[in-house]
């Protein structure tokens, strides 16, 4: 029976390249975040206008003073090769030229169409922040910055919940059950982050929770790079199966 994500999309992308997505990706948004960060240092540590931190600056605050062209041209580049990022990892599980799991639950069809929907509405969200932030325009960088964030952790769990499988099967592709292990331990860490950052921002820790902000999008490039390792992995054509009877020697 041919699933959901086979019907809606067919093989159409080159394969040989999608791992360029995920490193494409959080290379543009390690890069952009290093150069406001290295550029916040290099100027004393300024302290911004209506700064809502003031011990150490959010990524916001930087973006929205200086730099601004950067932090747009980043946000651009990451949500525009993240959406190919999101969109790569859940089709090479179905393509016949991949992973070829075409007869996955529905369930985890479902998921992978609510992780690529998430991941758009947060890319989209990224791009308009980062256009659209301004010192002056709280309620609508809330608002966009809700959309971004809440975005990625769909995106993040759907994901994950789909790929799960490959932890704990038995027969699993080689070398791919360890990049869901790190991408997974990624995204618990990420969550850690996320809720340790709120409760610190809101508990008057001003110093710790700008630090964890900037933990927490750090983490997220790392998270999106390991992506990488599940677009890649192939022995001739198709990724090789651990322990896979077919390819064991007729004598031992």
């Amino acid at each position: 029976m041919v699933g959901i994500w086979d019907r809606t999309f067919p093989d159409f992308f080159s394969i040989q390249r999608l791992w360029l997505f995920p490193l494409l990706a959080g290379s543009a948004w390690f890069l952009t975040l290093t150069i406001l960060l290295v550029r916040w240092l290099a100027i004393d540590r300024p302290q911004y206008p209506g700064q809502a931190n003031p011990c150490v600056p959010f990524i916001s605050d930087i973006a929205a003073h200086q730099f601004k062209p950067v932090f747009i041209i980043g946000c651009a580049a990451t949500g525009i090769t993240f959406i190919g990022t999101i969109f790569a990892v859940h089709h090479v599980r179905y393509s016949p030229k991949f992973y070829g799991l075409a007869d996955d639950a529905q369930w985890r069809q479902t998921m992978s169409f609510v992780a690529q929907i998430a991941g758009i509405a947060a890319a989209v969200s990224l791009i308009n922040l980062s256009i659209f932030d301004a010192d002056y325009a709280n309620v609508r960088h809330r608002r966009l910055l809700m959309g971004t964030f809440g975005g990625l952790f769909v995106s993040a769990v759907a994901t994950t919940a789909v790929w799960w499988d490959q932890v704990w099967s038995p027969m699993g592709f080689v070398g791919l059950r360890k990049w869901c292990l790190f991408n997974t331990t990624l995204v618990a860490c990420q969550f850690g982050c996320g809720l340790a950052f709120v409760i610190l921002m809101y508990g008057g820790h001003f110093k710790s929770s700008g630090i964890l902000e900037w933990c927490l999008t750090y983490l997220g490039s790392f998270w999106i790079i390991s992506f990488v390792g599940y677009t890649m992995f192939r022995e001739g054509d198709r990724p090789t199966i651990e322990n896979d009877p077919e390819q064991q020697p007729l004598l031992t």
